[in-house]
């Protein structure tokens, strides 16, 4: 059987290997090199028929190669290395090939932006370009010190002369898993509300599936936003066809993006409950988690382990009060980044603050868990107590909203609260019968996602 492998410094992050599962009749590995001095004795390991490259050695590999495209000349970059009978290793872009295909047509005669220089930004420099792009201008914080033919290479101070542009691609790692919570706009002083006629944004990073960077621009310019898996996957398939020297029948399946975006998403994203304290989201979700087979986080759980003593004491007369609370909270939400495949219930008020929001959003299916206010349990809750569920749900109630891809509405009871043998397996159907239900809604979410490549 044929073996292929991905070359990098960190792949924690990857689903690679995954995505290859569902290509091709092949193995595939992952060869972590913590150095490029450690790329030639890799690429001369036979086991290997070719590899995928990516950050930081795609420029670093081609000094040992025998061949190089002219695609990959032109990006100064090789993201693809096949073995010949011969033995000879012949690089490619694949990149330029995926971005292609992902932008179509949006780009013929559109200004553009491209935050990066590096191999993937001179990627989509060049696919933008064989668009049919009417400018193309990339950003770097040392613009003085990159070159890339005579393209415009400007920095981030210069960005508001740019300000009617259509499109703008991250193509650098801010923002990548685990930094969930980074922004390249952000960390290097500017906002999207620069751009007053944007109308797509795409990055180049897949996990998480909604960067930061892809959240300001739709919440900001109100543009549409694609995130990096659209490319990962056009990139793999193209890498295959390269590999096996031919077109199969599965890859030109035009079924094949959503059935695989479905299963990289399905693994990847977390589903997150927010909701009012009391609506039933630890109850209710741990049930599903269960139910499902996914590992189960509390925020309330992982804020009383950083406060080292109860919510309650904290937040009761004499302790240490509300916003102190709130600060461990956040850590807590914000360990949430190196999370994925897990589902996550927030503490009420854990939506608070705006960075919790995108990093809950990141990789997860927000639901927002409604209950009448008069069914919502204030036991052992001292700010519904002291503030009042009217007054927190008419503070809160729009936030969960905007937040939320799906509401499910828990207006139900459970069984009846008793000891008796009969109510307890009344119990449990009843929160098995919700738990499969709630398990519907994501999974038509997640084909929805699946279908529809601009989120």
């Amino acid at each position: 059987m044929a073996k292929y492998g991905l070359i990098g410094r960190s792949l924690a992050h990857s689903e690679s290997k995954l995505l290859h599962s569902f290509l091709g009749d092949y193995e595939y590995d992952y060869i972590e090199l913590e150095a490029s001095d450690m790329l030639e004795a890799a690429l001369k390991n036979t086991e290997y028929d070719g590899f995928n490259v990516t950050i930081p050695y795609k420029q670093d590999v081609m000094k040992y190669l025998d061949e190089i495209s002219d695609c990959a000349l032109e990006a100064n970059a090789v993201n693809c290395v096949r073995r010949l009978s011969d033995g000879r290793l012949v690089g490619d872009n694949t990149d330029v090939y995926g971005f292609k295909t992902m932008i179509g047509d949006r780009a013929n005669g559109a200004k553009c932006i491209v935050l990066g220089t590096g191999g993937g930004a001179r990627a989509a420099t060049i696919a933008l370009e064989k668009k049919g792009a009417a400018e193309v201008v990339l950003v770097s914080r040392n613009p003085e010190d990159k070159k890339f033919g005579d393209r415009k290479i400007i920095g981030y101070d210069e960005l508001h002369n740019y300000f009617d542009v259509d499109i703008i691609v991250n193509a650098t790692p801010v923002g990548q898993y685990p930094n969930n919570d980074r922004s390249p706009m952000q960390e290097n002083g500017r906002n999207m509300s620069i751009f007053t006629e944007l109308k797509y944004a795409v990055d180049l990073i897949y996990n998480p599936y909604r960067t930061k960077f892809l959240q300001d621009a739709k919440r900001i310019t109100g543009c549409k936003t694609m995130s990096g898996i659209e490319m990962l996957i056009h990139q793999a398939i193209d890498s295959c066809k390269i590999w096996r020297n031919r077109f199969s029948l599965k890859l030109n399946n035009p079924y094949l993006m959503r059935d695989i975006r479905r299963k990289l998403l399905k693994k990847q994203l977390n589903v997150v409950a927010i909701g009012m304290p009391g609506s039933g989201k630890t109850t209710i979700f741990r049930r599903y988690a269960y139910e499902m087979g996914f590992n189960f986080i509390d925020v309330d759980e992982k804020t009383e382990e950083l406060l080292g003593e109860k919510i309650n004491d904290v937040l009761a007369p004499g302790g240490k009060g509300e916003q102190y609370f709130r600060e461990k909270e956040f850590e807590a939400v914000k360990s949430m980044c190196s999370v994925t495949d897990s589902v996550i219930a927030t503490g009420g008020g854990s939506i608070l603050n705006p960075i919790s929001r995108d990093i809950l959003r990141s990789n997860g299916v927000v639901i927002y868990l409604r209950r009448p206010l008069d069914s919502l349990s204030i036991k052992n809750r001292p700010i519904s107590q002291k503030t009042g569920v009217f007054e927190i749900f008419n503070k809160r109630d729009r936030i969960y909203r905007r937040m939320a891809d799906i509401t499910v509405s828990n207006n139900r009871t459970f069984g009846a609260q008793s000891e008796k043998e009969d109510n307890a397996r009344e119990y449990n159907r009843d929160m098995k019968r919700f738990a499969l239900e709630i398990g519907r809604k994501i999974d038509r979410y997640i084909c929805h996602l699946a279908e529809n490549d601009w989120i």
